[in-house]
């Protein structure tokens, strides 16, 4: 359970609370002592350490997200492995748009279209990268304190380039809701992917639903695959038709009919009548020479005299300025040097105009692209509605699902605390009515027993369906202090548990004290020139109240 960290000094940081659990890593909150600041520390899960792929893994999400600079990306701090735990070290953002959709259920739309630019810019940076995040969803993405959004959680992410991902096919990674159609079949993936996984989130927080929704993470992913996306206007008639038009040209299926790439999908959110003004998704800053460029006057048609007119009067007065300077003699050779600075000037000063001019052509093709995008994007809509309108009434998706409950009983040992959801719900044994969710976690820990002991806590995640009446058995068991006196102490001992467990081997001479899950054990032993050793050994945890000291003898 994450409860074992709480409180905890991992390297340098300080564990205070839980934050949020995932399949392969905890996040929690805690304190940098060096920096005296909170960080969010993800730690990968216990059940994980030493296995390489998910420990490559973790250290591939902590490189990617660190190698990617952008304000809409979270900022990986640090990376490490201490006390036994695997971490990563990242801003602390504990408001998320999942947490805030939890609470409020859907947006407003100029709320869903800023989101939506946001995510777009921090996608364009990972992409240009050569990046996927391949788990697009509200939950992976943070707010920051202006309540712009910032995106986190590249567990999930491959780079393009990398040789894994060019042999990695059929490969299905992420979260059914938020799959593309080419992601639920296990294809490989580009940038359009994430695309589609933005036009859901999009989707979710402008409606307050889903475009597809059930239990089964097959039924919703061959859903993506073939089934039409009910239009965002009949669950939320206050959305504009152009809004809706950018959503559903994301939400296309084939990957081809999606925007090329995120750059073009902030160009259509900008342009839209509802979206925010005067928002930029550069990820370059501007250097001092672009800053000048942009605030020169957008010229169009033939203002070009007027503006060199202007430009030829400010090097006059700065020329005369110059001559009437009593501290220097006017004579042909001062003369000669204020023409050529004058010159200079000058040049310098066309030059600004020349670039201001390509600067409007430039935002002009710009504003034409966006109207095009926009145009186009509304054809999609009214040729998805056509589709929709021209099949048989069975096919249509339907637009409502009708809420309903399970009833969920949960057993364990007497002792085991159970837990539903990250909430207590008992002890021993509870049953409850749960609302029908996408995943259900649920967990049982022994609250006395040591955090080193793997056995003294188990948890699982199941889905509930309608109406269904489900018992879930979770084995927890305490652990058995135990210390080795052993002749030879070389030789090779192993635990091969009877009643269900892990295989443990270990050397005779193994230091201090080993813990061993409680129950009953196949001990073998081999040593070079001795005989073979075999026993039945039974570790209860009332059998000693302190460490057991296995004393044997082999026949050598």
């Amino acid at each position: 359970m994450p409860d074992r960290y709480l409180g905890r000094q991992i390297g340098k940081y300080r564990v205070t609370r839980l934050l949020g659990t995932g399949a392969f890593a905890w996040v929690f909150e805690a304190i940098d002592r060096d920096l005296e600041i909170p960080v969010a520390l993800k730690i990968l899960r216990p059940e994980f350490a030493g296995d390489p792929d998910a420990e490559a893994r973790f250290r591939r999400e902590a490189a990617t997200a660190a190698g990617l600079r952008h304000a809409n990306i979270v900022v990986v701090r640090d990376v490490g492995l201490a006390s036994g735990a695997s971490f990563v070290a990242m801003d602390l953002l504990p408001w998320s748009v999942g947490a805030r959709l939890r609470e409020t259920n859907k947006l407003s739309e100029s709320e869903v279209i800023r989101l939506g630019i946001d995510v777009a810019a921090a996608l364009a940076v990972a992409h240009a990268a050569n990046v996927i995040h391949r788990d697009i969803k509200p939950d992976n993405i943070l707010l920051g304190a202006e309540g712009e959004a910032i995106v986190a959680d590249f567990g999930l992410a491959r780079a393009l380039d990398s040789p894994a991902a060019v042999s990695a096919t059929n490969t299905v990674m992420g979260t059914p809701h938020y799959f593309s159609p080419e992601q639920a079949r296990g294809r490989p993936l580009d940038g359009r992917s994430d695309l589609y996984s933005l036009g859901v989130t999009l989707y979710r927080a402008a409606t307050g639903r889903l475009p597809f929704e059930g239990d089964d993470w097959y039924a919703v992913g061959l859903a993506h695959i073939e089934s039409e996306v009910p239009a965002p206007r009949l669950l939320a008639p206050e959305l504009s038709p152009e809004f809706e038009a950018v959503v559903l040209r994301l939400l296309a299926k084939r990957p081809d009919d999606r925007y090329a790439d995120a750059t073009a999908v902030s160009d259509a959110l900008q342009a839209l009548p509802t979206g925010p003004r005067a928002r930029t998704t550069s990820a370059t800053p501007l250097s001092t020479t672009d800053t000048i460029i942009a605030l020169a006057p957008i010229v169009t048609g033939n203002r070009r005299p007027r503006i060199l007119t202007s430009v030829a009067v400010l090097g006059l007065v700065a020329l005369g300025v110059w001559l009437v300077d009593a501290r220097r003699p006017v004579d042909d050779r001062w003369f000669e040097v204020g023409r050529a600075s004058f010159r200079a000037d000058s040049a310098r000063l066309a030059t600004r105009y020349d670039a201001a001019l390509l600067l409007a052509d430039s935002l002009t093709a710009q504003r034409e692209a966006a109207r095009v995008a926009l145009h186009d994007s509304l054809q999609f809509a009214q040729n998805q509605t056509a589709l929709r309108d021209s099949l048989p009434p069975s096919k249509v998706v339907p637009s409502t699902i009708v809420p309903s409950t399970a009833r969920l009983t949960l057993i364990a040992a007497d002792a085991a605390v159970l837990y539903v959801d990250g909430t207590r719900v008992g002890a021993g044994e509870w049953t409850g009515e749960r609302p029908v969710s996408s995943a259900l976690r649920l967990s049982a820990i022994l609250a006395t027993a040591s955090t080193a002991c793997g056995s003294a806590h188990a948890d699982t995640v199941i889905h509930l369906r309608a109406g269904e009446v489900r018992e879930v058995a979770l084995s927890v068991r305490p652990c058995v202090a135990l210390r080795m006196s052993w002749t030879p102490s070389d030789a090779r001992l192993v635990f091969a548990p009877l009643d269900g467990g892990h295989l443990l081997t270990m050397r005779a001479d193994t230091t201090g004290t080993v813990l061993l899950p409680a129950g009953r054990y196949l001990l073998t032993a081999t040593s070079p020139n001795c005989a073979p050793y075999s026993d039945t050994v039974t570790t209860s945890k009332d059998a000693d109240k302190g460490v057991i000291v296995l004393k044997r003898r082999m026949i050598c």
